[in-house]
């Protein structure tokens, strides 16, 4: 081979390795640049579908000069994602999670709230949405609304889509029953009564009127109360009865039975809080969105989880079971039905459910001070709340992530009082 070959040969490779470094350092360079504010004031840098940087201007007016925004492209959100989804809140079982990941992509993009104008955080439930239609802000296009978060009782497919789009996705939470239950007589306070009382949570399971005959709303809120929020009470089946006397009749066999075929009919999916994440990815999947519009922050979670040995969980377990046999049958079916998927998706969802996690962990990061105790927060528990760094402060993608539930509650009305548009 002539020499001036072998020279030009050389040349060419390294002048191909040095164009493969430039770009590997530029690649980097916009790796490092991930989520933050460009140089330009006017201009926001956020990730694609292809996790490329694009550049998106910032609202006129709404944010500081220095304010990092975080988010996903609001323009963005696939050419066949879904827009119109009802959360149907289900007690102590992460809704209140779910509920600000809905806000946070409804809210950036127009879309319009089922919210009445009057009640407070929980005064709406234990109604259905056609109970109080005429008390809701005014949809902002089309009368039809586009999001549902708030606690109701719902009762079918047919009545939401009197109000929401023909093409709402319907969702629900749901938790393993003794731990649901638990929480929820931590939360609203009957274990502090029972204490009083001399009383143990097994007291209570063994004899429930010893809280029921004085406040009968405790029955909504222990006795298959998942259930009863997703529309059991529409079903003949007599209230309080136990799994013995529910299992020793054919008709209440045929009943809950049918309760649960509903569910499955008029709910297109399950999440499962002990498969939370997991859950999350598969949503996504459902409804077209992207990885970055799950981002969040635990909400309304308990400072201090009831502490419990093996022995005393099981026998709480079979208590449980006795008491709402029902909750167990629909938690049973629904975790199944996404185990199911989970394994049908296969290592995709192991990757992509530590891509989450990881958004998660560096979003926290970037915003959070602390988390810790707020008094000023609903429950007879100690809650925990998001603090937010003081520089993030008037970061608004920080602030939706955050946002405990009343604070919510009240932005997303002067939202919808505002005609779909932030202050």
């Amino acid at each position: 081979m002539k020499w001036w070959i072998l020279l030009g040969i050389i040349v060419v490779l390294l002048t191909l390795s040095a164009l493969h470094l430039v770009r590997k350092i530029k690649q980097e360079d916009k790796h490092d640049k991930h989520l933050h504010q460009s140089n330009n004031s006017n201009v926001t840098v956020v990730t694609n579908t292809t996790n490329t940087i694009v550049e998106i201007p910032k609202p006129n007016g709404t944010e500081q000069e220095n304010t990092t925004w975080r988010c996903v492209n609001p323009d963005y959100i696939g050419d066949n994602a879904r827009t119109s989804v009802a959360l149907l809140k289900v007690h102590k079982t992460g809704s209140s999670t779910i509920g600000s990941i809905l806000y946070r992509f409804g809210i950036r993009r127009g879309l319009s709230f089922i919210m009445p104008k009057k009640s407070k955080l929980y005064q709406f439930w234990p109604n259905t949405i056609d109970n109080v239609y005429r008390g809701f802000y005014p949809a902002c296009r089309d009368n039809k609304y586009d999001i549902l978060t708030i606690h109701s009782r719902y009762n079918g497919r047919d009545i939401l889509t009197k109000y929401m789009r023909e093409d709402t996705y319907v969702i629900a939470p749901l938790r393993h029953p003794m731990d649901q239950m638990i929480s929820a007589l931590n939360f609203f306070g009957y274990v502090n009564r029972l204490e009083r009382m001399g009383k143990t949570i097994e007291d209570f399971l063994n004899y429930p009127n010893m809280l029921t005959d004085k406040n009968p709303d405790v029955m909504r809120l222990m006795w298959n109360s998942m259930s009863y929020d997703l529309g059991l009470s529409l079903f003949n089946i007599p209230k309080g009865v136990k799994k013995s006397y529910l299992t020793s009749q054919s008709r209440f066999v045929k009943e809950i039975d049918r309760f649960l075929n509903w569910t499955e009919e008029n709910i297109d999916f399950f999440l499962i809080r002990e498969k939370f994440d997991e859950s999350l990815i598969l949503l996504k999947d459902r409804l077209g969105w992207r990885i970055e519009d799950l981002v969040y922050f635990s909400l309304n979670t308990a400072a201090e989880p009831p502490k419990r040995n093996r022995r005393d969980t099981n026998r709480l377990r079979i208590k449980t079971e006795e008491f709402s046999y029902i909750d167990y049958l629909l938690y049973e079916r629904m975790k199944l039905k996404l185990d199911r998927m989970i394994e049908e998706k296969g290592t995709e969802l192991e990757v992509e459910v530590s891509k989450l996690r990881s958004l998660n962990k560096e979003f926290s990061e970037y915003c959070l001070d602390k988390v810790e105790v707020d008094p000023n927060l609903l429950g007879a528990v100690n809650i925990l709340s998001n603090k937010l760094k003081n520089e993030r402060k008037n970061d608004r993608c920080c602030i939706e992530t955050a946002i405990e539930e009343k604070s919510l509650l009240n932005e997303v009305k002067a939202y919808m009082n505002n005609s779909c548009k932030l202050n």
